[in-house]
């Protein structure tokens, strides 16, 4: 790949200010949208039936987090010294030449069979003679009327097993557990980032009113409508929100997804698609016949391993989707203050989990930048990141234990 070519690539993922600023102003109308009017909205503004913990809370539970490529069950106890994780196993999806349980010929009873025994795994040896709480982190869009289970709305990140849109997801993998002699009961479920709100609500009990928190491009919030309606958490999905253009890249990636059309701002942001975007820039740059595979993983090495012309590349990838994380976090951050009737975003910490935000170079400086144009210096100042590490593990036991009393 030359120099010249990656050049004009980095150029194509440049996001100005002005249409961040735009965006930032789409983004907040979008958001009300979805809560006026919840079938006008491209977001999912979706309630999630959980309060938040005092800290307080304590036993045994199953935490099991289903993402986009790896699936982990963790033994946790709930303790007064805090949260201790038993056993833990994790499992990709795929195996190259095994199996993969994420394809359109994948049956739903083979998807939660296959999470199933990840449960029976980190299990193996324990005293389970009474049903033990599982609290499921499902990094998906859902509709939900209370904690204990929630419809698939769309299956995004690639994975396309047919039977599970508009299904109850626990009470399928209930029907699992059965099937696999494993005496836990599914009590909760929630989204990434609503774990990440419960395990940072669970570590620093009181601090956590008014805070958001994201994992890459998703955020939940606490909506506290002005006062007027009891506190609730909503989670935000990005549905079919796309008001950024895609490039020729995004628009090649974007047909040959398992949902075209779908997701396009997760497209621009998270770590699997990056390195899909880096796949097919190389593909181009190089002139190969076929797509070279990289990961997000790769893109984050390329920062500082890569030729000059790579580097450039994946400085240029990792920025757009820091300035439009970003964007989204500023358009929830001012829709909370508007909506409690404050001139000015309150200082409070914003904390995050995931891959991108935790090892991509650059990403932080680049994100508190973009914020920096959206926001007052002030608001800014008071605005503090916290990496919330495995926070979808923790944050389902805690909901488990919750979602049992």
């Amino acid at each position: 790949m030359k120099k010249i070519f990656a050049e004009r690539v980095a150029r194509m993922f440049d996001v100005p200010d002005a249409q961040l600023r735009e965006g930032m102003t789409d983004f907040m109308k979008e958001m009300e949208r979805g809560l006026r009017d919840p079938k006008t909205s491209t977001l999912y503004m979706e309630p999630c039936y959980v309060a938040l913990p005092t800290g307080k809370e304590r036993g045994r539970a199953v935490a099991l987090d289903f993402g986009g490529t790896n699936a982990r069950a963790s033994l946790v106890d709930l303790a007064a010294d805090g949260l201790r994780v038993v056993r833990q196993v994790a499992r990709p999806l795929r195996k190259a030449g095994a199996y993969d349980v994420t394809t359109r010929t994948t049956t739903r009873e083979e998807l939660f069979d296959f999470l199933a025994s990840l449960v029976a795994e980190a299990l193996a040896g324990s005293d389970t003679a009474q049903a033990l709480p599982l609290g499921h982190t499902f990094s998906y869009g859902t509709h939900q009327e209370d904690l204990h289970d929630a419809r698939l709305i769309v299956w995004s990140k690639e994975i396309a097993v047919p039977g599970v849109e508009g299904e109850l997801v626990n009470a399928l993998l209930a029907d699992a557990l059965r099937r696999e002699h494993v005496n836990v009961k599914p009590t909760a479920i929630l989204n990434d980032t609503v774990a990440v709100l419960l395990a940072a609500a669970f570590r620093s009990p009181g601090t956590a009113i008014g805070t958001i928190y994201a994992t890459g491009f998703n955020s939940c919030y606490l909506e506290t409508f002005g006062g007027k309606q009891p506190p609730m958490v909503y989670n935000i999905e990005t549905g079919s929100y796309g008001h950024f253009p895609q490039n020729d890249y995004d628009r090649a990636l974007d047909a040959a997804s398992a949902k075209p059309g779908a997701q396009r701002l997760e497209k621009q942001i998270s770590g699997r698609y990056l390195g899909e975007l880096m796949s097919r820039i190389v593909q181009d740059g190089d002139g190969l016949g076929e797509i070279p595979v990289f990961t997000g993983e790769d893109v984050s090495r390329l920062v500082a391993e890569g030729s000059e012309a790579e580097q450039i590349v994946a400085r240029a990838l990792i920025r757009r989707s820091a300035r439009l994380a970003a964007m989204t976090l500023a358009a929830v951050l001012r829709h909370r203050a508007d909506a409690d009737g404050e001139a000015r975003i309150a200082p409070q910490p914003l904390a995050i989990d995931g891959s991108v935000f935790e090892h991509m170079p650059g990403i932080k400086e680049a994100m508190r930048e973009t914020l920096s144009t959206l926001l007052s210096p002030e608001e800014v100042d008071g605005l503090t990141f916290t990496l919330e590490k495995d926070a979808s593990g923790t944050g389902a036991a805690i909901a488990a234990v919750l979602g049992s009393n």
